[in-house]
């Protein structure tokens, strides 16, 4: 093999290339190998040598990777085919372009069968060689760009451990997360009771640049009216009775992080006005006390339409506005049905864990009854009675003996309708009407009692699946003598 045509150093290389190289050279004419193993290193390559297959198999075989083989086509011991194909049978193998001195058609098609990359004639100099170097090493470096991309994919993933989803509408929600999550933007979260959007307002929070800073929630439906206001603003001392020292506020605990308004739909219109305030001026006033600068990222979230309250003039137009600059829709749990035995085994595990319990699984008569129920209470529904089947079944799979809210919503579920009968068919026997009719009082009766079980007694969950008031399940329980925790 002549060094003929072009000398330049980074003749081998493709451009753009960041890093050495790393080639085995495979030949046993130690002249041939001192020449590549020249101008390889003058071009900027990690060159190593081996005199035969076998020693190539085993330098492959050390754990150091290769990224292109130049190797002869007639060896002693090992042929040339044979080396190429054990080196394909690796997991990773390198490119390799074999070399010969007195080469023939089938002897390339042979090569090239067998996963050669390129096949050269030493006779040619190392005009053609350095073309397939580079072509080769092209070709690797864009495997190792596909590789690091695929790595960030996966990386950004792994800030979402606790949103268990491979439904497309959640995948287009930790988009939606991912764009925002470093931007002082106001951010609405809409979506039903219990379809996780403290949990993304937390994604947000902890994937951008907010992570260090502090992360504060309020309900704004939880805490009454008269006391809400120094909630988010704080007090002085003596603003009000029983006002014994000053206080900071929600906002003032949140200062230079995020601070979730969470049900803000629920916000009074004296509320409402001083909130717009505060996103106008980044300034609170604490109850009695004067204004001051607050640097926070506002993330609301609620389960109502705004939009349709502002039309309603329940809600302000212009806070909602202020509010809803960058809105994100999250998707109710029977609207990503892809998801549901997914977050089941996810709560299952978790459970089964800080339980110690001995379930593993669900029968497949449970994951078809998951797939079915309707799911008015969303991601925290399905939470709930996977926690209640964990702590009360004693077997390794749970029953639907263990959900009494799936039970009884498979076997209410209305049969299919009976055939058309025709003119000559029998008229079935009339049933009395008192035998088919339900007091209002025992269905609604049986409603409280489905929804307590399937909350394991929470009073404010049952509420939130009857969508009545907690203060109207204590009168109606009382009424139907049904015991609450």
């Amino acid at each position: 093999m002549e060094a003929t045509g072009s000398d330049g150093q980074q003749d081998f290389l493709p451009e753009g290339l960041l890093r050495a190289p790393k080639v085995l050279v495979v030949d046993d004419d130690p002249n041939v190998c001192k020449l590549l193993e020249y101008h390889l290193k003058r071009a900027g390559c990690d060159v190593s040598i081996a005199n035969s297959g076998e020693a190539a198999l085993e330098s492959l075989n050390d754990g150091h990777p290769i990224d292109v083989v130049l190797l002869d086509f007639r060896l002693p011991g090992i042929t040339g085919l044979e080396t190429l194909r054990r080196i394909n049978h690796r997991n990773k193998p390198a490119s390799v372009i074999v070399m010969t001195a007195h080469g023939t058609t089938e002897e390339a098609v042979a090569c090239l069968k067998e996963g050669a990359y390129d096949y050269v004639r030493k006779t040619n100099g190392l005009d053609n060689l350095r073309m397939a170097m580079r072509n080769a090493l092209e070709t690797v470096g864009l495997k190792e760009e596909v590789e690091q991309l695929r790595a960030k994919l996966v990386e950004k993933d792994r800030h979402f451990p606790d949103i268990v989803s491979r439904s497309p509408a959640m995948t287009q929600v930790k988009k939606l997360v991912r764009m925002v999550s470093s931007r002082d933007i106001t951010i609405l979260l809409e979506g039903e009771s219990g379809s996780g959007k403290e949990l993304i307002a937390r994604a947000i929070h902890t994937h951008g640049d907010y992570r260090d800073k502090p992360f504060v929630a309020i309900n704004c439906a939880a805490i009454p009216e008269a006391l809400l206001e120094s909630e988010l603003f704080g007090h002085e001392r003596g603003a009000f009775t029983g006002a014994i020292s000053r206080r900071i506020g929600k906002f003032e605990e949140a200062q230079g992080g995020t601070l979730l308004l969470d049900e803000v739909g629920e916000l009074n219109p004296s509320l409402q006005a001083k909130l717009l305030r505060v996103l106008q001026t980044k300034e609170i006033q604490p109850v009695g006390g004067q204004t001051r600068k607050v640097n926070v990222r506002i993330i609301s979230a609620t389960n109502r339409d705004l939009g349709d309250s502002v039309r309603k003039g329940l809600f302000r137009h212009d806070l909602y506005y202020r509010l809803a600059v960058f809105p994100i829709l999250l998707p109710s749990l029977r609207e990503r049905k892809e998801d549901i035995l997914e977050l089941a085994q996810f709560f299952l595990r978790r459970f089964a864990g800080h339980e110690e319990s001995p379930v593993t699984g669900l029968t497949r008569e449970v994951e078809q009854a998951l797939l079915d129920y309707d799911w008015p209470g969303n991601v925290r529904e399905l939470e709930n009675i996977i926690y209640r089947a964990v702590v009360l079944s004693e077997s390794e799979l749970l029953q639907l003996r263990d959900f009494p809210v799936l039970a009884i919503s498979a076997a209410t579920t209305p049969p299919p309708a009976p055939p058309t009968l025709s003119a000559a068919s029998p008229s079935p026997p009339e049933v009395p009407v008192r035998a088919r009719v339900v007091s209002l009082e025992q269905l609604e009766a049986q409603a409280i009692r489905q929804a307590l079980e399937s909350t394991a007694g929470n009073v404010s969950l049952a509420a939130e699946l009857l969508h009545i008031s907690r203060a109207t399940l204590y009168r109606k329980s009382k009424k139907f003598q049904i015991p609450l925790r």
